[in-house]
């Protein structure tokens, strides 16, 4: 009887065994990346491009017959996020017939990036409070997912999809809110890495799962390059308000209405495909993110030709003649070589930028007139590899960015310029603190940022990294040279520090730890080699007194002290060099630098 009553026993225990292991077994009908299409975004990028590599990376999301990244996914595939893959508003993801990856790792290359903390540069990110809607199988991983405002940015999982998290995305947060996921009835979600919110409405949630998802090969597509070499420059004339594209745009009342595709017959750019020039009649408008690639030669914009001036800056809200509008917002990259003059740049809206792409060349020209409805003007971009030429003296963009050349006339005197207004945005930063005039001009001219959009943080220390960041700038500003980009798998300071060294401003071994914080001392030696000896003259008596002819920082002091970029503490005379320096101190050494008129007399 005990025997009968053990095997009873056992089969119960069996049967109760069952359930657990189910349970535990795979998930059921997982998605799988079999589509080897693929697309590069960026936020920085233009829809214009090819998106097949990094280099020419889409801007937008759009549609699957749009010109974002999703129309070289309309069936599924892979978007590589190389830079900030950005969702503006409210966004529903089309269904796709296959499974879609997101990430930022693709065929051996690693883009993410998680500096600078309060804003990653490679990173996926939501505007406020906004949706992304995912009707079909997403997968998302080797990616920074990242949290920028307290209002919760959403992912939406519904329509019976899935949404994997894999176990490499890592999630970032400025606020310490986190990404939430909601997911609808019948949908799933399967977490295997990252932070989130998860509110289930009646869907299934998985967690500390992951799998390998991925059945295609990783290739990036070789760019097509078309040459137009061969091809005889053109003229074409064009108008936003008169011309129509059913025109031939060969005289100046059959103009084009817009640029259109280099590759489209009846557009404006197909008949300069092999250069030559564009006269703008009226008022030619780019209404998207646009790029102009490589011609057969060098393309001239221009709204004189011919003998007929058609530049006319009236109104001044917005002028009828010769000129060019862009989109607000929107940005003209320049891929090959294309001049600019006789020509307005009108700035209406949410502020413009011309980039200069890396193999691209942009001259400004004669007459080029600087136009805005704004505080500001358009802003200018290069990229390294990107060269731009002024042939005249008058510098009108609002900021010049990025680490490409520029090169200016030799009597064009190279300095400090106000790039910028202060808003009075840091709120940490009042009128009546003694730095407040500092910080204000340091802002101005660019020499130093916020440590948020709303916070200076004065008080906080400066590293060495921070400080050889500023003195590169500032000495690229002077001698109008620039910084090259940072390169895989580089700390963000190292072409910075490279910089200093092959410009004598440090020496090899001079610092053996860039994170540590720099004593005053430290400061005084590297601001006093970043620029000619003619800049240091100066004839202030005195000296710090706690700084003495030992020191390995005396002969610096003495030179700053002397030139009153420095001076002694109020009432005691002292220079603390063994003190680290604070961020509100080391403004009053930048904006002496560049502005004599701070200085102390």
């Amino acid at each position: 009887m005990k025997k009968r009553v053990y095997i009873i026993l056992g089969i119960l225990l069996i049967v109760l065994a069952i359930p657990f292991s189910i349970a535990a077994a795979e998930p059921q009908d997982l998605p799988y990346i079999t589509q080897d299409d693929v697309g590069f975004m960026s936020f920085s990028g233009s829809n214009d491009a090819s998106g097949f590599s990094a280099s020419s990376a889409k801007n937008s999301w759009g549609k699957t017959n749009g010109s974002g990244v999703l129309g070289l996914v309309p069936k599924g595939g892979t978007i590589v996020v190389c830079g900030k893959g950005y969702v503006g508003a409210k966004y529903t993801l089309p269904k796709l017939s296959t499974p879609l990856l997101i990430t930022s790792n693709y065929a051996g290359t690693n883009y993410k990036n998680s500096e600078p903390a309060n804003n990653p540069s490679c990173a996926f990110k939501m505007a406020s409070g906004v949706t992304f809607t995912i009707q079909s199988d997403v997968i998302f991983d080797d990616i920074i997912i990242f949290q920028e405002y307290a209002a919760a940015t959403t992912f939406v999982v519904t329509g019976g999809a899935t949404l994997v998290m894999g176990e490499n995305v890592e999630t970032m947060s400025k606020t310490g809110a986190n990404v939430k996921i909601v997911v609808e009835a019948g949908s799933r979600l399967i977490l295997g890495g990252g932070e989130f919110d998860v509110e289930n409405n009646g869907g299934e949630v998985i967690e500390d799962y992951s799998y390998d998802y991925n059945k295609v090969k990783q290739t990036v597509k070789q760019e097509e390059t078309v040459d137009y070499s061969d091809v005889q420059p053109g003229v074409t004339y064009i108008d936003f308000n008169a011309g129509k594209d059913t025109n031939d745009g060969l005289t100046s009342s059959t103009q084009k209405k817009t640029f259109g595709n280099v590759n489209t017959e009846n557009a404006a750019m197909h008949i300069v495909r092999g250069g030559g020039t564009i006269v703008s009649t009226g008022r030619l408008y780019i209404g998207s993110d646009y790029t102009i690639p490589n011609l057969g030669s060098e393309l001239t914009i221009t709204g004189e030709y011919g003998g007929v001036n058609y530049v006319n800056a009236e109104p001044a809200n917005n002028p009828a003649g010769g000129m060019i509008k862009i989109l607000s917002g929107k940005t003209l990259t320049i891929a090959g070589e294309v001049r600019l003059e006789n020509i307005i740049l009108f700035q209406e809206s949410t502020q413009n930028a011309i980039k200069v792409a890396s193999g691209g060349k942009l001259t400004i020209g004669e007459n080029v007139i600087f136009m805005t409805r704004q505080l500001y003007n358009m802003k200018l971009v290069v990229e390294n590899g990107g060269t731009v030429v002024f042939e005249t003296a008058e510098i009108g963009f609002d900021t010049i960015e990025g680490d490409g050349i520029v090169i200016v006339p030799k009597d064009k005197a190279v300095g400090f310029e106000k790039k910028r207004a202060y808003d009075e945005r840091f709120t940490d930063v009042s009128i009546n603190h003694w730095f407040y005039s500092y910080v204000k001009n340091a802002y101005e001219y660019e020499l130093a940022n916020g440590t948020s959009a709303a916070k200076f943080s004065p008080d906080n220390k400066f590293t060495v990294a921070q400080a050889l960041t500023a003195a590169a700038n500032i000495h690229t500003t002077y001698f109008g040279k620039s910084v090259p980009a940072t390169k895989d798998g580089e700390q963000w300071y190292t072409p910075y520090v490279n910089y200093c060294l092959e410009n004598g401003i440090i020496s090899v071994g001079q610092f053996a730890d860039y994170g540590k914080n720099i004593t005053r001392g430290e400061m005084a030696i590297v601001f006093a080699n970043i620029l000619p000896e003619s800049e240091y003259a100066g004839e202030v008596s005195g000296a710090a007194v706690d700084v003495t002819s030992d020191m390995g920082c005396y002969n610096a002091v003495a030179k700053l002290y002397k030139a009153g970029i420095v001076s002694g503490d109020a009432g005691k005379g002292t220079y603390r060099p063994n003190d680290e320096i604070a961020r509100s101190e080391a403004c009053v050494i930048f904006t002496r630098i560049a502005l004599k008129s701070e200085r102390v007399e």
